[in-house]
C-alpha cells in the first residue's frame, strides 16, 4: 500500500461517523479552547506511559512498547449529539478504529474493529455503574450510557477488554451527521466505486471514479443495510479504509497550504464531537507537530455467522497474536 505522510498526523476516519482532527504524537495541547467539545479535558496523548508495563495473555507477561500511544475513534449512527438522562441510548458505535501512534518511528497504524464483533459488553444501570456483562455485538457498548462521555468510556472499556486488557489512552467520537460537513469542508474526496449502489445512490456507479460531496459521501461510507452484498459489513469496512486514505491526502494538502485549516475543520465538526482529548489553538498546533507516516490498516481475523443479525467471531488465538505483534516489544 502506498504510504502517505500526514503533516501534523491528521487522522481521518470514515464510517457512520467520520473522524478528522489533528492528533499530536508528542504533545497534544496544554489547555482548553473556548469552544471545547463535549467531554474535553486537559488530558494529552501520553508518550512513554507504558514504560515497564506488561500485558498478560494466556498466563504469559508481554512487555508493552513504551513508544506507543493509542486513540480510539468512534463513529456513532445518530445524526446529532443527544444527552440522555438514563443509562440507555439508541446510538450504536457503527465504526471503531484504534489509532496506534509509534512516537519513536513517527508512524501510524489503524486497527479496524468490525462493529459486529461478538464480545463481552459492560451493561450499565442507574448512575452509569456496571451491573453486569452481556455477550453481544461490540457496537452496543456505546448504547449503554448517556450518549456522550459515559457511552464513549463504556466503548473504550469494551474495546480494551476485547484486546486482552490493552490500555487505551484517549477517545474521539463523532456522529454520522458530521460526514457531509467534514467531507465538504475539505472540498470533497475522490474515490473509485467498487460496489453496486443501484437503488441506493445512482450517482455512485460501479467502476467509475467519483468526486464525493455532501450526501453522496455519506452514502459511500455509511450505507450497508440497503446494499445487496454487505450484510456482513466487510465491504463497508473496505470502503471506509479507502475513503480514509483519500481523505488524509486531501487533509495533508490543505494543512500544508493553510495552517489555519485545522481550526476551520474543527469548527465544521465540533457540534458532532465528544472527546476526552484537550483542545487548544489548533491553527498553531498543526505547525508544531512532527510528520508521521500512515503505514496501513489491520483487522482481526474471524468468522461471520448469520443469526438474527450478522455476528463476527474473532479467532481468539490470532487476535491475541495480533495484540502481541501490534503493542508489545518483540522478544530478543
Amino acid at each position: 500500500m502506498k504510504k502517505s505522510t500526514l503533516k501534523g498526523l491528521l487522522i481521518a476516519i470514515a464510517a457512520a461517523a467520520l473522524i478528522a482532527l489533528g492528533i499530536a504524537g508528542l504533545n497534544f495541547v496544554e489547555h482548553l479552547s473556548e469552544k471545547a467539545p463535549e467531554g474535553a479535558g486537559t488530558a494529552s496523548i501520553p508518550v512513554g506511559n507504558r514504560a515497564g508495563k506488561t500485558l498478560t495473555i494466556d498466563g504469559e507477561d508481554y512487555t508493552l512498547d513504551p513508544d506507543l500511544s493509542t486513540l480510539l475513534l468512534i463513529g456513532t449512527d445518530d445524526m446529532e449529539l443527544e444527552q440522555h438522562e438514563g443509562y440507555w441510548t439508541q446510538a450504536l458505535a457503527d465504526y471503531l478504529a484504534l489509532v496506534i501512534l509509534n512516537n519513536a518511528e513517527k508512524t501510524c497504524t489503524i486497527l479496524q474493529i468490525d462493529r459486529n464483533t461478538m464480545t463481552s459488553v459492560p451493561v450499565l444501570g442507574n448512575g452509569g455503574k456496571v451491573v453486569g456483562r452481556s455477550t453481544q455485538q461490540i457496537c452496543y457498548a456505546h448504547a449503554y450510557g448517556d450518549g456522550m462521555k459515559r457511552s464513549c468510556q463504556n466503548t473504550v472499556d469494551t474495546v480494551s477488554s476485547l484486546l486482552c486488557g490493552l490500555p487505551i489512552d484517549n477517545y474521539l467520537s463523532l456522529t454520522m451527521g458530521s460526514i457531509a460537513a467534514l467531507n465538504d469542508a475539505v472540498g470533497g474526496v475522490t474515490v473509485t466505486i467498487e460496489d453496486d449502489f443501484t437503488g441506493v445512490d445512482d450517482t455512485l456507479v460501479k467502476g467509475e471514479t467519483v468526486h464525493l460531496m455532501g450526501e453522496h459521501a455519506y452514502n459511500f461510507v455509511h450505507e450497508r443495510m440497503r446494499m445487496v452484498d454487505d450484510d456482513a459489513n466487510s465491504a463497508r469496512m473496505r470502503r471506509q479504509a479507502a475513503y480514509m486514505q483519500a481523505l488524509t491526502e486531501v487533509l495533508r494538502e490543505k494543512v500544508e497550504a493553510d495552517d489555519n485549516f485545522v481550526l476551520e475543520l474543527y469548527d465544521a465538526v465540533a457540534d458532532y464531537l465528544v472527546t476526552d482529548c484537550a483542545v487548544d489553538e489548533l491553527s498553531d498546533f498543526s505547525e508544531s507537530l512532527a510528520e508521521y507516516t500512515l503505514t496501513g490498516f489491520v483487522s482481526p481475523e474471524g468468522e461471520n455467522i448469520k443469526n438474527e443479525y450478522i455476528e463476527f467471531y474473532p479467532d481468539e488465538n490470532k487476535l491475541e497474536q495480533l495484540v502481541i505483534d501490534l503493542f508489545c516489544v518483540a522478544e530478543q
